[in-house]
């Protein structure tokens, strides 16, 4: 029996090493055509986020090709938008920045003479800040607004693909039933996941949007500088739980410090707690359900691995990605174990609910 029971665990691990190793191998070949995946798996994801008002269209009586034409043209008319916005924010960069380094030498200037007068040493602070020259900052922001324009041509292939994306998704339905003919469970489980999936990348991408128009909007309203690109880094950041929301507030804070008063400093702070705290912690939990969250430690093994693999863009789908995984495990009985292993909270599955209710 020991005999035995030793092949089985030294089985059993082996499997696992097998299994780590082949998941490794798959995630350096993705890294290795990343450059290629990188636009099909953006229009996957506007391709499933644009599904339900695909499917609401459709079902009030407006032809396929027809909707399919509205949501081409509002993605790519928010792209050309983002654009002029990033382009427009890198211009603004370029132009302000020799202001924000003479009043950052003055208040260096200011301090060592301050601490000059209480019998410092000199030494104590450099004679200039370790910042980058302006030349450096104009060309950095004119490459930005370059590469922007030079990144149109991969916008078109993204739109594309997510043109195509959504005449394949018009056919799904009826593909599933052709695939699975005798086998009803299986097409049950994966609708479920598949509604699963569109329901939460829509809310958390319109959860996103709202996120940074209203940032956007209060710093616009507050006079902080460079406030649309504040709010498009809230916006995406928000895809981020936890961290994504601290991250995006610093940046903006750091501007309003060096170019505003207290007051504003105060204000910008309250700013973000207020919608981070009413979006994040009250309204998405609200739609989305307790149940569809991540442990702390996930969020960033997976923003580690996708960033890893895929660059900026696999760093800003990380969440959605590992998301994405987790239901597709939630949706089947053998693997709910690891669901609920991603899962931020402590949970039973349905089977050990249904067993314990039984036994009482």
């Amino acid at each position: 029996m020991n005999l035995i029971a030793d092949r089985s665990q030294k089985a059993g691990a082996l499997q696992w090493l097998v299994g780590g190793a082949a998941v490794f191998i798959l995630l350096a070949g993705l890294q290795t055509v990343s450059h290629i995946v990188t636009p099909f798996l953006l229009a996957a994801f506007l391709a499933i986020i644009s599904a339900p008002p695909l499917a609401w269209m459709q079902r009030h009586g407006v032809p396929g090709i027809i909707s399919i034409l509205v949501l081409f043209s509002l993605v790519g008319l928010a792209f050309f938008l983002l654009f002029l916005a990033l382009q427009g924010a890198a211009e603004s960069l370029a132009n302000q920045a020799p202001a924000y380094q003479a009043k950052l030498a003055g208040w260096l200037e200011q301090l060592r003479t301050m601490l000059a007068e209480r019998g410092a040493p000199p030494e104590l602070l450099p004679d200039r800040l370790p910042l980058p020259q302006t030349s450096t900052i104009t060309g950095t922001a004119t490459g930005i607004a370059t590469g922007l324009g030079q990144f149109t041509a991969s916008t078109l292939l993204v739109l594309l693909a997510f043109m195509f994306l959504l005449l394949e998704e018009r056919t799904l339905a009826e593909k599933l039933e052709a695939a699975f003919p005798g086998r009803r469970r299986a097409r049950v489980r994966t609708r479920r996941f598949l509604r699963s999936v569109y329901r939460y990348l829509l809310i958390k991408t319109g959860a996103s949007v709202l996120t940074g128009l209203l940032v956007g909007a209060g710093l616009s309203w507050l006079g902080i500088d460079f406030a649309i690109l504040w709010g498009i880094v809230a916006g995406l950041l928000n895809f981020i739980p936890t961290i994504g929301s601290f991250i995006a507030a610093v940046p903006a804070l750091l501007v309003t410090i060096v170019g505003g008063s207290p007051i504003d400093i105060l204000f910008v702070g309250a700013l973000y707690l207020v919608v981070n705290v009413s979006i994040g912690s009250i309204l998405e939990p609200r739609l989305l359900g307790r149940s569809l969250g991540l442990s702390p430690v996930i969020v960033l093994i997976s923003l580690l691995v996708w960033g890893w693999v895929f660059g900026p863009v696999g760093m800003l789908l990380a969440v959605p990605l590992t998301m994405i995984a987790k239901l597709a495990l939630d949706s089947s009985p053998q693997t709910r174990w690891a669901g609920i292993l991603l899962s931020d909270r402590v949970r039973r599955a349905p089977s050990d609910q249904t067993t314990s209710r039984h036994g009482s």
